[in-house]
Protein backbone atom coordinates (compact mmCIF):
# COMPACT_ATOMS: atom_id res chain seq x y z
CA UNK A 1 0.00 0.00 0.00
CA UNK A 2 1.42 3.60 -0.57
CA UNK A 3 2.00 5.81 1.94
CA UNK A 4 -0.72 8.46 2.03
CA UNK A 5 1.11 11.85 3.72
CA UNK A 6 -2.22 13.42 4.01
CA UNK A 7 -4.04 10.68 6.22
CA UNK A 8 -0.44 10.31 8.13
CA UNK A 9 -0.46 13.69 8.78
CA UNK A 10 -4.49 14.26 9.67
CA UNK A 11 -2.93 11.10 12.62
CA UNK A 12 -0.20 12.87 13.51
CA UNK A 13 -1.77 16.50 13.74
CA UNK A 14 -4.66 14.73 15.96
CA UNK A 15 -2.03 12.79 18.37
CA UNK A 16 -0.06 16.11 18.89
CA UNK A 17 -3.45 18.29 19.49
CA UNK A 18 -4.16 15.36 22.26
CA UNK A 19 -0.35 15.05 23.55
CA UNK A 20 -0.76 19.02 23.81
CA UNK A 21 -3.93 19.23 25.86
CA UNK A 22 -2.69 16.67 28.49
CA UNK A 23 0.87 18.59 28.64
CA UNK A 24 -1.27 22.20 29.29
CA UNK A 25 -3.58 19.95 31.65
CA UNK A 26 -0.61 19.04 33.28
CA UNK A 27 0.97 23.04 33.57
CA UNK A 28 4.00 22.80 31.18
CA UNK A 29 5.00 26.26 29.55
CA UNK A 30 3.54 26.94 26.21
CA UNK A 31 7.21 27.59 25.07
CA UNK A 32 8.34 23.80 26.19
CA UNK A 33 4.80 22.78 24.49
CA UNK A 34 6.31 24.77 20.67
CA UNK A 35 9.59 23.17 21.41
CA UNK A 36 8.33 19.58 21.25
CA UNK A 37 5.84 20.49 18.30
CA UNK A 38 8.92 21.71 16.34
CA UNK A 39 10.87 18.62 17.62
CA UNK A 40 8.00 16.17 16.61
CA UNK A 41 7.01 17.85 13.51
CA UNK A 42 11.17 16.77 12.40
CA UNK A 43 10.39 13.79 13.32
CA UNK A 44 7.05 12.85 11.05
CA UNK A 45 9.19 14.30 8.24
CA UNK A 46 11.60 12.51 8.77
CA UNK A 47 9.64 9.21 8.97
CA UNK A 48 7.33 10.14 5.77
CA UNK A 49 10.62 10.62 3.60
CA UNK A 50 11.94 7.53 4.49
CA UNK A 51 8.25 5.45 3.83
CA UNK A 52 8.10 7.47 0.62
CA UNK A 53 11.14 6.53 -0.04
CA UNK A 54 10.86 3.07 0.68
CA UNK A 55 7.87 2.90 -1.96
CA UNK A 56 9.88 4.27 -4.70
CA UNK A 57 12.51 1.27 -4.00
CA UNK A 58 9.65 -1.33 -4.21
CA UNK A 59 8.17 -0.18 -6.43
CA UNK A 60 11.47 -0.15 -9.05
CA UNK A 61 12.02 -3.68 -7.51
CA UNK A 62 9.02 -4.40 -9.03
CA UNK A 63 8.73 -2.94 -12.39
CA UNK A 64 12.59 -3.70 -13.51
Amino acid sequence: MAYNKAREEKKWRLWKEAEEKQLRSLGVSEKDIEKLRVHDWAIFNSDRRYYQRMQEIKYKQYNA
